[in-house]
Parts: structure tokens; sequence; C-alpha cells
């Protein structure tokens, strides 16, 4: 990846990582409970860290090199350290397949690379990437919903929107995770995924955003900024809060 995210970049990730980790997970142990579970751009681990709190044995994180190792929130053991832009083989699968706010970072041309290394780990996949508007450091591949979900179509996988019903309306979460969180399942998972989830199924094509009005206006201003400017803005907001966070 031509970028590198700085620690205080994760310094302000993880600030809302941790409480939104704790209250998506909860919401989604109630259908399905993955005896094991693997983070495609996990950062420094906060979410994987989360899961092995919630009861999950067997937990792995990927990202790129320059996450530092001293930083981690889980065991260095479980993180590995690859290329997202290209495709990744663990050599292994899981119960589920996480990739959380990441597929906006990496290049247009990268997106299908992406899915096809999350279908590759797990029947089960829990997906967000940020839609278009949203805004953040170095978002050069926001995409609509409907994007991603023709991306894992592609590879046999059906969306069920079960999570974000049930997340909107939380404060406690940040917005991106309880507007943008999809399951994706193929056959073989569905097959076990409870009727309340199946309810949720998105017919191709139909996956559409959802926020409250202030959040969609942002995205309307924010669509009409250059990257450059969002990317400053995004590192200067990362900034402040992140020291502010510190020296609390």
């Amino acid at each position: 990846m031509s970028h590198i995210y700085s620690n205080e970049f994760f310094d302000y990730i993880d600030r809302g990582a941790r409480e939104s980790a704790v209250r998506l997970i909860r919401c989604l142990q109630t259908w399905v409970k993955p005896d094991s579970v693997v983070d495609f751009g996990c950062g420094r681990g906060v979410w994987l860290s989360e899961w092995s709190a919630a009861g999950c044995p067997d937990i792995a994180g990927v990202d790129g090199d320059y996450v530092d190792r001293e930083r981690l929130a889980i065991s260095p053991d479980a993180f590995f350290g690859k290329d997202l832009t290209q495709p990744v083989d663990l050599g292994r699968r899981f119960g589920l397949a996480q990739s959380l706010e990441v597929g906006e970072h990496l290049p247009h041309e990268a997106s299908s690379s992406l899915v096809q290394s999350l279908t590759a780990h797990s029947d089960l996949v829990l997906f967000s990437a940020a839609v278009p508007g949203q805004g953040g450091e170095f978002h050069i591949n926001e995409q609509p919903l409907s994007f991603w979900q023709g991306l894992f179509e592609a590879q046999g996988y059906t969306a069920y929107d079960c999570l974000r019903p049930k997340l909107f309306s939380d404060g406690a979460i940040e917005p991106w995770y309880r507007y943008n969180s999809v399951l994706y399942a193929n056959a073989a998972a569905a097959a076990s995924l409870p009727p309340e989830v199946l309810a949720t199924k998105v017919a191709p094509g139909a996956l559409r955003e959802v926020g409250t009005f202030g959040w969609n206006l942002r995205k309307m201003i924010v669509r009409r900024l250059p990257l450059r400017t969002v990317t400053a803005i995004a590192q200067a907001r990362a900034s402040i809060v992140a020291r502010s966070h510190r020296s609390n």
C-alpha cells in the first residue's frame, strides 16, 4: 500500500472501535457464535481482542507490516503482516471472516481481491466499508454498499441485513459500523442461520445506505471536497482526538 497509517491514526480508530466491537459482537452472537475469527485489516487487533473476550478461542489478524507489533491488542503470534491489495492465503478456514472499514483504503482494482480473500477463509463474512461521502484518511475507494454486495454475490455469498436495524439507534457504536455492517453467507453457512437472520435476506443489488438526516447531510457535503482536503481534515481530527484521549 502506498499510504502508511501512523500510530496516531490507530489511536483514533481504536478509541471508538472497542466499544463498537463489544456491542456489535454481542448483537451478532445472539445468532451465530463462531469458534474462530479472522480479521482482514485488523489494525492493532482491537476487534479481535473483543472477540476473544466474548469467548472466541481462536483469532487471527491480517494487516500491513507497518503496524507496530509493540502496540498490538492481540498476541503477535496471531498477527500476519500482509499486503491487502494482493490475495491472502493463511492456509485454513475460520468460523467467521471480517473486514470492517478497510475496503475504502484499498485501490479500486483491489476490491475483488479483498472479497476473494475473505470468502476463501470462511463461509460467513462480516463486512463494512465506507460509502461515498463518508470521509476519512486516504479513503480512495468509497463505494455504495451494493457495489460490495455484487462482489460477494459473484463468490456465491448472499447479503443479510440483520445488524443495521438492531444497531441503528445505538449511539455508543461508531456510525460507520452501525450503518454499514452487513452479514454475508454462502449456502453452507445459510443452512445454519436462524430464521430471524434469513428473513433479512437482501435481493441482488438492493442493498441501500442508511443513516440519520445529519449523517446523510454530512456525506453530501464531503462528496464535494477533494480527497486531499478530506484526508487533511481527517488527520487533523484524529490528532486532536488521540491527543485528548492520551491526556485523560
